[in-house]
């Protein structure tokens, strides 16, 4: 799965600047339903917080990772965390969104997500 330029897309309001995601119909800071346009969302953020889930939901397996990623748009997105076993987690690091397999269908297909891979402090100026 090729990741190079994946990002995630959410909406922004003309009219007060805000910036969500997932998308929005209508803005829900100044509820201006005519100014809201596509945004494509940066591809890098920084982990707000993170855990590490050890009983996981139907058609996921554990252990796995979930984060809090806030984004320079001020955006904070929930995701998981592919990397989390290679490196140590810490508030700050630097994330990067990517496509991912999540987790498994009902029908036994995979199911895919957008999904977040710490960079490692050295690699983070490549």
């Amino acid at each position: 799965m090729t990741n190079e330029g994946y990002a995630l897309e959410g909406s922004r309001c003309e009219t007060c600047d805000g910036t969500f995601f997932p998308g929005r119909e209508f803005c829900p800071h100044c509820l201006d339903d005519g100014a809201v346009v596509p945004a494509r969302l940066s591809q890098r953020g920084t982990l707000y917080s993170f855990s590490i889930i050890h009983a996981a939901a139907k058609g996921f397996r554990a252990p796995y990772a979930v984060g809090y990623v806030d984004l320079p748009e001020n955006v904070r997105v929930l995701a998981q965390i592919t990397n989390w076993q290679d490196l140590d987690l810490s508030s700050g690091m630097t994330m990067e969104v990517e496509k991912e397999v999540i987790g498994e269908n009902p029908d036994g297909s995979a199911k895919e997500s957008y999904a977040f891979r710490a960079i490692a402090p050295q690699t983070e100026g490549a």
